[in-house]
């Protein structure tokens, strides 16, 4: 898999590391590379991933490969029983006396993990970790995530810290757009072709009033609705279509070529921010905001005319 001159740095690099991936910047392929390198030179490994279709995905790339959740992991160390709870679980596992380690310890989306959950993952190192996130994209604090004070974290533990700037997913005007709510010299470098149009919403409550517009003005659309921490499932309205419908988090980690942000914009800075950019980020030819039903109607039929 050919890698950039950024993207070859962090595989090839030895240290701890934390990589603050932006936007298209190939996050995956950055985190599938390190893997690959590591597990074939047969240092003990260990990828944790944040959802279970992200670990499905590495070791679908990477056959062999030791990936789970954290929820995963510590379920097959200690057991499962109703009445802990996640935090129960994770609890357990770090009582635990002879927690194994790991040479290296990859693990993703870490602006996303609390701090229990990342004491997890400190507690499985036996000597470096190769961490990879956005701090600009951390939309999970009302879970308790650490945000972007995790990169500040991981560096007062050596960690080096290495910006990916290069997007492959949008064009420049977005590129544009997205460095004008956070300076982080990001570069369009191409486009990507999903052949996908997303109706993003702020609540869930807007997605059910746009769908049954939808329904009621004859548009096939698919829903996507969370289902659970890091889980979401999918049915179709009318038939099959490429018009996604679903809330800004549960597009997190998807592409769209046309996004269309429905009746919303953030009143304030911090978290509500970052919804926004990922929002704006998920597109890569086309972004557009709307007030009412009747602007996402026309917006809708002009793109997918």
């Amino acid at each position: 898999m050919e890698l950039d001159e950024e993207q070859e740095y962090v595989v090839n690099k030895g240290e701890s590391m934390v990589v603050v991936a932006g936007p298209g910047s190939g996050k995956t392929r950055v985190l599938t590379e390190k893997a690959r390198k590591v597990f074939s030179s047969g240092e003990s490994l260990l990828c944790l991933a944040f959802t279970k279709s992200a670990a499905r995905e590495m070791t679908s790339r990477v056959p062999g490969l030791p990936c789970s959740t954290i929820h995963s992991y510590c379920c097959g160390r200690v057991g499962w029983r109703e009445e802990w709870g996640y935090p129960g679980l994770l609890y357990r596992f770090l009582m635990e006396k002879d927690i194994e380690k790991f040479s290296t310890v990859l693990c993703d989306e870490v602006q996303d993990l609390n701090e229990m959950e990342m004491d997890v993952v400190l507690s499985l190192i036996g000597d470096k970790v190769f961490a990879v996130g956005d701090p600009y994209q951390s939309i999970y604090g009302f879970q308790g995530a650490m945000g972007p004070k995790v990169i500040k974290w991981l560096e007062a533990m050596g960690c080096e810290e290495m910006p990916l700037h290069n997007n492959y997913r949008s064009c420049g005007a977005i590129v544009n757009r997205l460095n004008g709510i956070f300076e982080r010299g990001l570069v369009s470098r191409g486009i990507k072709d999903t052949g996908l149009t997303a109706i993003l919403c702020r609540r869930n409550d807007d997605v059910f009033e746009v769908s049954t517009f939808l329904k009621k003005v004859g548009i096939a659309h698919r829903v996507r609705l969370a289902a659970g921490v890091g889980t979401s499932r999918e049915y179709d309205v009318v038939e099959e279509s490429a018009l996604r419908l679903c809330t800004v988090h549960v597009s997190k980690g998807h592409e769209f070529d046309n996004v269309v942000l429905y009746d919303w914009l953030p009143d304030e800075e911090g978290e509500e921010e970052r919804v926004y950019y990922v929002a704006m980020s998920r597109a890569s030819k086309k972004f557009v905001e709307v007030d009412s039903l009747e602007e996402l109607l026309k917006e809708v039929e002009n793109i997918t005319r």
